[in-house]
């Protein structure tokens, strides 16, 4: 079997467009070239990580400059239709996006067509193979493309280690599937996915990238690497690696690479250009000792816990509630999360169950579902028992 190929490149003026495409060009080329994938007559879509309305330089949102490079070069390869299309992230409007992110003024100049996924036709579309979602609906304009070409953004994020290729695949979802794919079980949801819309190739844009309290509210680090494969998994692995994260640890690519969307394993991995070793740079990541809360008045009780519910109470009590002077809210509680946890035998305040592994303790106390909870779920559920309180 032929190792998956993954291209590193590196970027030497991250803000320039004439450099970043040269480091784009040459990441592509490394890889076999754009021309390899898209045919005279093509209808090519970039799939780049619009999530909210910040500017690329704060690291939650693909280069304008990658996004412009990636059009322009699939224009050369002979497609008769490049278009730019995404959804941002629940509560954000994605027209705003494309004017914040400048891809209204490129796509105008370039000639390129801008699709707000969220308004666009959908269709629903089966999952034979699906293990949480059956069917999902599909932008048309997505399953009409010849192309796809996924241009994820490097982050750190508040659920997973690392948010890259697959899971920039989510920007397709209608709202009301975003929101499902957390209360039944974000990773396989993920999966489930990308059996559908698995993108023939990733350009993952680490010129810009965030660590931290990613993906929208981390740091900036100015990476200056372009890394691409026709494997997403194996891209993701790559990008992963590079930011310091064990691939295996972050469990849509885990269970990608089971269900056979791609190589995880960076030892089957050919990384071509430069060396992983040459651009590792570890990103910051939350870690909590959650004990150390005792003091203030708050009981978290952790066993067995995968990433996501790890991360996502990591993110919840440092960046949603003790950053924002919010920590007040949960005092006088106690929470349990993790598939091996038990209720303590003694403990203060009110019982909160959190998260799919705890469901079976609800009638002990109050349950908030899904897998993981999103944050800003955490967050409502304690506001609203705040607000009750008449506090």
């Amino acid at each position: 079997m032929n190792k998956p190929r993954v291209s590193v490149a590196r970027c030497q003026k991250i803000h320039d467009y004439l450099s970043v495409r040269k480091a784009v060009k040459k990441s592509l080329d490394l890889i076999g070239g754009l021309d390899s994938l898209v045919s005279p007559g093509d209808r090519v879509l970039v799939k780049p990580n619009l999530i909210a309305p910040y500017h690329y330089t704060t690291g939650a949102t693909t280069s304008p400059h990658v996004i412009r490079a990636l059009c322009e070069l699939a224009k050369e390869a002979g497609a008769r239709k490049v278009s730019i299309a995404d959804g941002s992230g629940v509560g954000s409007k994605t027209e705003e996006v494309f004017t914040v992110t400048g891809l209204k003024e490129i796509s105008a100049r370039i000639g390129v067509d801008l699709i707000n996924l969220k308004k666009t036709k959908t269709v629903y579309l089966g999952i034979p193979n699906g293990k949480v979602f059956r069917r999902l609906k599909i932008p048309e304009a997505f399953m009409e493309a010849d192309v796809i070409i996924n241009a994820p953004v490097m982050k750190t994020h508040d659920v997973f280690p690392a948010t890259l290729g697959l899971k920039n695949m989510k920007g397709v979802l209608q709202e009301k599937d975003k929101k499902r794919f957390h209360k039944w079980g974000l990773a396989q949801s993920i999966v489930d996915l990308n059996k559908l819309v698995l993108p023939q190739i990733t350009v993952l844009d680490g010129t810009v990238a965030m660590e931290g309290m990613g993906p929208t509210h981390g740091t900036p680090v100015n990476l200056g690497v372009i890394i691409s494969s026709f494997d997403t998994v194996a891209a993701d692995s790559v990008a992963a690696a590079v930011m310091g994260i064990d691939p295996l640890e972050i469990e849509y690519i885990k269970l990608a690479s089971e269900q056979g969307l791609g190589c995880a394993d960076l030892s089957r991995i050919e990384v071509v250009g430069l060396r992983i070793e040459e651009v590792k740079r570890p990103f910051k990541r939350l870690k909590l000792d959650f004990a150390s809360y005792r003091e203030k008045g708050i009981e978290i009780y952790e066993k067995g816990a995968c990433s996501g519910c790890r991360n996502t109470m990591e993110a919840f009590i440092a960046y949603y509630m003790e950053s924002k002077g919010r920590l007040g809210l949960l005092k006088g509680y106690t929470l349990i999360f993790g598939q091996n946890v038990k209720i303590p035998d003694k403990f203060e305040g009110k019982l909160v169950n959190i998260g799919l592994c705890t469901k079976k303790f609800r009638e002990k106390g109050e349950y908030i579902p899904g897998c993981p909870p999103h944050p800003h779920d955490l967050v409502a559920f304690f506001e609203e028992r705040f607000t009750d309180s008449g506090q």
